[in-house]
Formats: C-alpha cells, sequence, structure tokens
C-alpha cells in the first residue's frame, strides 16, 4: 500500500472507530472508554520543568489537559491530529484557552514545518507514521526539540502485540534506539530521547 493510501486508511478507520461510533462519551477519540488517569499520570512523570508540549496524534487533547491541569511545571500545550472532529472538540471544550495552538494536519507534514528548538516535551507515537516516513519523521522531531528536552517516543501495548514488536523502540532506527531510555508500564512502553 503506498503512503497515501496508507493515511488514508488510517483516518478513515480511527475516524469510523472514535467519531461514529462515539455516542457522545468524551474518552472515546483518544480509545478509552473511560479516564485513564494511571497512564496519563505515567506520561505526566516524563516532564521536568517548564515549556510547550506538544502531542503529535493528539486526539481531542485530553493527554494535553491532564499534563497542563496536573503538572507542577508551567506548560504551554500544542496538538496535531488530522481528524477534524477531534481538533474541534480541543479547541471547543477541552482546552479552550489554547484553542490556537490545535492544528488539523498529518503528522508527517506537520513536522517538517516545525521551527528548530522549539519544543520541550514532544509525545510521539511512531505507529502514527508510514514506516517509510518515520526516519524523516523522527529527524524533524529531534530538529524542533530544545536542548534539554524531550522526545517521549510512545506505543500502546495493543499494537506492539498485533506487530509482534517487543518495546516501542523497534519502531525505530538502531541509532535512535540506542539514545533512549525505556519505561515500561502495563498498558503503553516509552522511549525517552532526552536533547543534549
Amino acid at each position: 500500500m503506498m503512503e497515501k493510501e496508507w493515511y488514508e486508511v488510517k483516518k478513515r478507520k480511527l475516524k469510523e472507530l472514535y467519531w461514529e461510533q462515539n455516542k457522545g462519551n468524551p474518552y472515546l477519540p483518544n480509545g478509552f472508554l473511560v479516564y485513564p488517569h494511571e497512564i496519563y499520570d505515567f506520561f505526566l512523570g516524563f516532564i521536568n520543568h517548564p515549556g510547550r508540549v506538544i502531542d503529535l496524534g493528539c486526539g481531542n487533547g485530553l493527554l494535553l489537559r491532564h499534563l497542563v491541569e496536573n503538572s507542577e511545571h508551567e506548560l504551554v500545550p500544542y496538538g496535531v491530529d488530522f481528524i477534524e472532529e477531534s481538533i474541534e472538540q480541543a479547541r471547543r471544550d477541552i482546552l479552550p484557552e489554547f484553542a490556537d495552538n490545535f492544528v488539523v494536519a498529518n503528522v508527517r507534514d506537520y513536522v517538517r514545518e516545525m521551527p528548530d528548538e522549539y519544543f520541550d516535551f514532544i509525545f510521539f507515537d511512531p505507529y502514527n507514521v508510514h514506516p517509510k516516513d518515520l526516519p524523516e519523521t523522527v529527524n524533524h522531531l529531534i530538529r524542533a526539540c530544545r536542548t534539554g528536552g524531550r522526545i517521549i517516543f510512545y506505543t500502546y501495548h495493543d499494537v506492539l502485540e498485533s506487530l509482534n514488536f517487543e518495546w516501542v523502540g523497534d519502531f525505530l532506527t538502531e541509532e535512535v534506539r540506542r539514545k533512549l531510555k525505556r519505561f515500561d508500564h502495563p498498558e503503553v512502553s516509552v522511549g525517552v530521547l532526552e536533547k543534549s
């Protein structure tokens, strides 16, 4: 399957799963039936100073709101998702005071335009990008991350199992994988790259 078709199929499937079957559940646009406190608190542990945080593939922004509301550090949230309904909900209901920081876009395309050394924390699930696009995408993430910042690579264990992967690092090149610090959670696999 060509990359363009791969993204179209992924968007169609996610839109159907998260929105056409939503029935008003505000957690479903992020793939959960109930609020995932434990997972979001796990992610909160990777925030170690104030700054700009972006979630690439943010759904309706619930993770970002959790980080902003619960971090001991002042954060400015940014979110990108290719499902229009999710971004509209983020702007209208989840983080309306930061509405201008939410963008409808394909993550692969968005990262190419991110400013250098701009974000302190970048949350990125490599499963959201076609495997052929991953090396270039990761290079853009490293460029856009500020010195002293962190790129938090993550994916959920059901995805890893479906791909027969052990951890999120299996998506990435050996060079990037060697730079990651691995963190395991019962539901999510995380690799953190500290930019020095």
